[in-house]
């Protein structure tokens, strides 16, 4: 029957041991009774359980007896979800001993010492420790990676213990840190050769150090040995680490306090710094679309905080954000202790390497005033700002990246003078970044704008449109650029047809010098690595020299494919076409082919094996010479001669055995056998590694120490090699601003490539700027919302805008629901923002006046984290604009005063409009269903136009009362209405919410009764109507002579009230028949007025 089942329990099955109680003289343990109890305290054994009663008796007989020892009860089998338990917890009903190091290492193994070690060093730090072929997780680090990653973690000696393989580290790195985490790798910085050249051979383990650190703000700049191996895709968008610190002060012009609140957002993988100080309301608005607009995925906060502001940093992380919060105390960084530790970092940069800022080239003309160089710029900058910065550099200390603060950074103020930036409720309303509907890209602004090549390209696309510009020279110069390549391009099938890829012989005599190159610069961009992050991850020594080369070829390539253009236009190279004539593209295309960044790729890649480098083989990665990496070179020859020694054996071997064909065999990784016949004899010292039937392989002991020599040689070249590698990386600090430069005009000329794309394939056109000193306006002709022309085409419905500062420069939108009123009032913000980038907007033509600001109030929202109800939060929108709007800003304003009661909601509604037309003389669009508000036309006779988007209804709201509810058949019938989306002059007398109610699929009874409830009260209001037009009528009569009495004017006033509306409603649609080109249109609404007029006759 074969043998037996057996089945080995582990020791976590055995009786607990009992608990010790520590004190601080703790007494000798008495001595064991001669028969101890069953409780008492067993040591860990294995118990063997057999389905043999042969073995179990002899396992029995073995075991040691005592005469007085009884056998204890049997207690049943534990159960399987006991089992899962007791498998899942420590093996000690205690907390992990890896969180407490103060036990002396009392029963640790040298492994598990140096982990407490290491987390005595790193407690917020979830370790990752390389042992073997695997990376492990201990103790509460081992609970936390299993309920992340999935996987099984179990008790093994001290600790909880879970692990994975070595070469999925990456993946598993990339989920803990988006998981919110802060993950470090620990591995060996040893080798076993140079440990046994070192410490001899013994059980001592190997020496582990903490290698890298990564948090989801740092792991971009820092994924250099995170690459392959199945890594996860990295993150394309911008990680911003966010410092935020605030002050109280004293507030100007009223009585009490402001808060000042000072940051700074880093992006450390490509440079970039964004800071400023400013003072914010009480719910933090300023703040708010600072944070809506960076998106930042780590925060540091500068503790003390207001109230105010801790309130909406805890709303923004969230436990479903996985936004990673680090506290530090402003303590640290007094007055002037900030500003020293900045100054002592730039002294050390500075000592420690040169700078080569001299050689960076601006791409933008208005970045002169943007970027900070030095100690100088770090003195400038306001109190806060000094103290935020500090903060980020100590924190960015323990990652090893402070150096970019100092070397080319981007510095740039978020409140530029040639800047603006949008609220947050304009970047959610507008759908800039994020629909409303699921929150995704999909159908926003930024999505349908977006067709750019490259990473980096993409990330400054979003950067123009949170900050658009508000310099006519600096828009017009984005638009000559647009415009060149636009006009460089083909016809529309040609430029698709370079976006996919296809023949470019085919289109080439459609297309220009400039789009060729163009194209095809970016379209080798695009299947390079990320360029941008690529060139921080060389600043900071993270990157692998795959990557190196990678990124310098690309922009060598680039820079060379560009130089044609610059040749062209130097008139080297003879060409029937000129290159290139906006200002913008030539400065852009000579910073990103400049010769000296040329010539400084070249040097750096001639120092390099690329072959070596794509096959990460760091032995053979540097060309090395004498007067060139000595160090190398050395190192090199002494592995030649350890080698060399190597073959001086096989001489004598061959002499010896008279074997003159006589080689070293390598076999299964084993190098350097001799291969003899099996019935040569061989001398007793000779080791035998393997053999065949024929033939037996040994190694002497001359061969085995010559190996360890060249195992040795090896391990001190490859320990010298990367030593040279961090110093070749960190020498290249000097070239880093160059190189940064041209990857940022890279990628502002891929934004160009982009918007002129956009133009091509939407037949946009270029917008026209009138000059500063002229009144603020806004003539758009033919206007089309961007996304909703994207998704209905031809379909969609366009409208004409006409406002102007010396005429009308206000107008109040009214119309049904749904009929298109938000649409509308979008479009033209989205146009004006558009323009404002550089891009072509969607309309037949457009002349524009260069706003200061877009600010939006509209939809309903509020914040039950922060106390904040959707009517507060409606007069905080409303509040922030009032006091920033001027007159160059666009204000507008969707269904103010709906989160109130009507009379209330109409009085702020109407005092905020007359605030904005009478102090503020801005250009507002006022969307309402309150017909008070248009009343404001009186006073403001010539610049408010009252307007409202244009329908067809079939019926006009019948007389019914509550008997009417069960019997009347027109009760069921709301009649239908036909939206036209058309923006035509005059105010409209309905909203048809009804009709709402009914697409809703309100119940029927819900309908019916809303129906007779809507009579009613217009019914009501028909009295109230007369009673008013009496007391006009009256006063009238009062103020100027007339030959008839109140009671004719009376008499006389109610007909004629009654013709005007019939005559208003003739020429409404007559107006509708005139503008539009369809007869299908045009019949209807003169069908309309035909009946209209019959049945008043």
């Amino acid at each position: 029957m074969g043998k037996p089942k057996q089945q080995v329990l582990s020791r976590f099955f055995s009786p607990k041991p009992a608990p010790v109680l520590s004190s601080a003289a703790p007494d000798p343990p008495p001595p064991l009774p001669p028969n101890p109890k069953p409780s008492a305290a067993h040591p860990p054994v294995s118990t063997v359980a057999s389905f043999s009663p042969a073995k179990r008796a002899r396992a029995l007989s073995l075991s040691p007896k005592s005469p007085a020892a009884k056998r204890p009860n049997p207690t049943p089998p534990p159960s399987r979800d006991a089992v899962r338990r007791r498998l899942l917890e420590p093996l000690h009903q205690e907390p992990p001993r890896l969180l407490d190091p103060t036990g002396g290492g009392k029963g640790y193994t040298p492994l598990e010492q140096q982990v407490v070690d290491l987390k005595a060093r790193h407690p917020d730090v979830l370790l990752m420790v390389e042992v073997g072929y695997r990376f492990r997780f201990f103790g509460e680090d081992a609970a936390v990676a299993a309920a992340v990653l999935g996987i099984v973690a179990h008790p093994d000696r001290s600790f909880l213990t879970a692990s994975v393989p070595n070469f999925r580290l990456g993946f598993h790195v990339r989920r803990l840190v988006a998981a919110g985490h802060k993950v470090g790798v620990v591995r060996q910085t040893e080798t076993a050769a140079i440990k046994a050249a070192a410490r001899g051979v013994g059980g001592a383990p190997f020496s582990r150090g903490l290698s890298a650190v990564y948090t989801r703000a740092t792991i971009e700049a820092a994924a250099g040995e995170l690459e392959g191996g199945g890594a996860a895709a990295p993150e394309e968008g911008s990680s911003y680490l966010v410092c935020i610190v605030d002050k109280e002060v004293e507030a100007a012009g009223r009585e009490g306090l402001q808060v000042k609140v000072g940051l700074v957002a880093i992006e450390v993988s490509t440079g970039e710094v964004v800071h400023g100080e400013f003072l914010d309301s009480d719910s933090r608005s300023g703040l708010e679309a600072l944070l809506l607009g960076l998106a930042p995925v780590e925060v540091i906060l500068g503790t003390p905080l207001s109230f105010a502001t801790e309130k909406i940093m805890m709303a923004y992380v969230g436990p479903t954000s996985n936004v990673r919060v680090e506290r530090v105390s402003c303590e640290w960084f007094g007055k002037d202790a900030a500003l020293a530790e900045l100054i002592t970092l730039f002294e050390k940069s500075v000592n420690n390497a040169s700078r080569a800022e001299d050689d960076r080239k601006l791409i933008e003309t208005n970045d002169d005033n943007n970027n900070f160089h030095g100690i100088e710029g770090i003195m400038a900058m306001p109190e806060l700002v000094v103290q935020a910065l500090a903060l980020s550099v100590r924190y960015l200390k323990g990652f090893g990246m402070e150096r970019i603060i100092c070397f080319g950074s981007s510095f740039r103020p978020f409140s530029a003078d040639a800047e603006f930036s949008l609220s947050a409720n304009a970047l959610q309303q507008l759908e800039v970044f994020r629909n409303n509907s699921d929150g995704t890209t999909e159908g926003s602004l930024f999505q349908i704008m977006n067709n750019t090549c490259t990473s980096f390209g993409s990330r400054l696309l979003r950067n123009w449109l949170t900050r658009p510009l508000c310099n006519r020279h600096l828009i017009c110069a984005r638009h000559d650029a647009v415009s060149e390549i636009f006009e460089s391009m083909g016809p529309q099938h040609s430029v698709n047809n370079l976006q996919d890829g296809g023949d470019r012989s085919c289109t080439a005599s459609v297309l220009s010098d400039l789009c060729i190159v163009l194209s095809s610069v970016l379209a080798l961009l695009g299947r390079s690595p990320d360029i941008q992050r690529g060139i921080s991850r060389i600043f900071h020594c993270k990157a692998t020299a795959k990557e190196f080369v990678g990124v310098i070829q690309s922009i060598l390539t680039s820079g060379k494919q560009l130089q044609k253009l610059v040749l062209e236009d130097i008139g080297i190279v003879s060409s029937p076409h000129k290159s290139v004539h906006s200002p913008l593209l030539r400065r852009l295309i000579n910073t990103a082919s400049s010769s000296t960044i040329l010539n400084s790729a070249v040097k750096l890649l001639s120092c390099l094996n690329k072959d070596a480098a794509d096959q990460g083989d760091m032995l053979n990665l540097f060309i090395a010479s004498v007067d060139q990496f000595p160090e190398v070179a050395e190192g090199h020859v002494n592995v030649k001669m350890a080698e060399h020694k190597l073959d001086l054996l096989i001489v004598e071997y061959r002499k010896q055995f008279a074997m003159h064909n006589l080689e070293f065999k390598t076999v299964a990784g084993t190098t350097h056998l001799i291969e003899l016949p099996v019935d040569r004899r061989v001398p007793s010292n000779w080791i035998k590694i393997n053999s065949t039937k024929k033939a037996i392989r040994y190694h002497t002991p001359e061969i085995l120490k010559n190996l360890d020599k060249l195992l040795l040689a090896k391990e001190e070249l490859a320990v010298i090699c990367r030593s040279m590698w961090h110093k070749f990386l960190t020498d290249f600090g000097k070239y880093y601003a160059q190189f940064q430069a041209v990857v940022e005009s890279l990628a502002a000329l891929d934004c160009l490539y982009s918007l002129a794309v956009l133009a091509k394939q939407n037949n946009y056109i270029r917008p026209i700027f009138v000059h500063d000193n002229e009144p603020s306006q806004i003539h758009i002709k033919d206007g089309r919302h961007p996304v909703l022309e994207s998704l209905l085409g031809d379909n969609f419905v366009p409208n004409d805008t006409e406002l102007h500062a010396d005429g009308e420069y206000c107008q109040i939108v009214t119309g049904p629901n749904m009929g298109g009123k938000s649409c509308y009032i979008r479009q033209v913000a989205l146009i004006t923002m558009m323009a404002q980038v550089g891009s072509f907007v969607p309309a037949s033509s457009a002349m524009l006046h260069v706003v200061d600001g877009i600010y939006t109030r509209m939809g309903a929202s509020d914040s039950i984290q922060q106390g904040i109800s959707t009517f507060h939060e409606e007069m905080n929108e409303a509040s922030n604009i009032l006091h920033n709007c001027s007159s160059r800003s666009l204000v507008i304003i969707d269904e103010l005063g709906r989160g109130t009661s009507t009379h209330d909601g109409v009085a702020i509604a109407y005092s905020t409009l007359h605030y904005l037309l009478k102090e503020k003389k801005c250009i507002v669009i006022f969307v309402t269903h309150y017909p008070k508000i248009l009343d404001i036309q009186r006073e403001f006779e010539g610049s408010v136009g009252a307007y409202h988007v244009s329908y067809l209804a079939t019926r006009k709201l019948l007389e019914v009362t509550d008997k009417q509810v069960e019997t009347s058949p027109e009760a069921n019938d709301l009649g239908e209405i036909i939206f036209l989306y058309k923006l035509v002059a005059g105010a409209s007398d309905r909203s048809f919410g009804l009709n709402v109610a009914l697409l809703a699929q309100l119940p029927s009874r819900c309908i019916k009764r809303a129906s007779v409830m809507a009579a009613k009260l217009q019914e009501e209001l028909s009295p109230r109507e007369e009673i008013k037009l009496r007391r006009t009528t009256d006063a009238q009569t009062v103020d100027g002579p007339s030959e008839s009495s109140a009671e004719v004017g009376l008499f006389c006033a109610h007909p004629y009230q009654r013709l005007a509306e019939t005559c208003r409603r003739i020429l409404l649609n007559i107006t509708l028949a005139q503008s539009n080109n369809d007869v299908t249109n045009t019949l209807p609404s003169l069908k309309n007025a035909q009946e209209i007029a019959q049945k008043t006759i």
